[in-house]
């Protein structure tokens, strides 16, 4: 396969997968966080996970998605409970998930601000890195809590 058919097929991928995940993100707005640029937001963040079993744990947060794939490295997609309207909330712009249900959770925002909120399904799996530096997926429904760490807390 020559180098320029290859890349013209991940070019088609990208693109594919772009307007896959925008659909259901029309229209989107924002919480607390007043920046909209991706590129501004961070990824790859620090995170204390709390499993239903009580197991707590420090983990690298990749990103979110379904079971089979990463969607976001830096947003979530969620609903206010009985609203169809997506929300994006950036990653960075949490403190702390909390009071997690198999139909919401309650998220803590930076500035202070607390919403209950539904994780649309194609985001409710986290993707993590454990200590061992091992990538691994774990369901939100199988979570208590997650805190985010501030780089002087780790």
């Amino acid at each position: 396969m020559s180098f320029v058919f290859r890349s013209m097929k991940w070019i088609v991928a990208a693109t594919v997968a772009a307007g896959v995940s925008g659909v259901g993100a029309v229209g989107s707005a924002q919480l607390p966080s007043s920046v909209s640029n991706m590129e501004d937001h961070k990824s790859s963040l620090a995170a204390r996970i709390v499993l239903l079993d009580g197991t707590s744990r420090t983990l690298t947060l990749e990103g979110v998605g379904c079971p089979i794939d990463m969607c976001s490295r830096v947003a979530v997609n969620s609903r206010s409970p009985g609203d169809a309207h997506v929300t994006k909330i950036w990653l960075d712009s949490i403190a702390a998930i909390q009071d997690i249900t198999k139909d919401d959770a309650l998220f803590m925002f930076k500035d202070g601000t607390e919403q209950r909120l539904s994780v649309v399904p194609l985001n409710r799996v986290l993707y993590l890195i454990n200590e061992s530096g091992r990538r691994q997926k774990v369901d939100l429904v199988t979570v208590r809590s997650v805190g985010f760490l501030s780089p002087d807390s780790e």
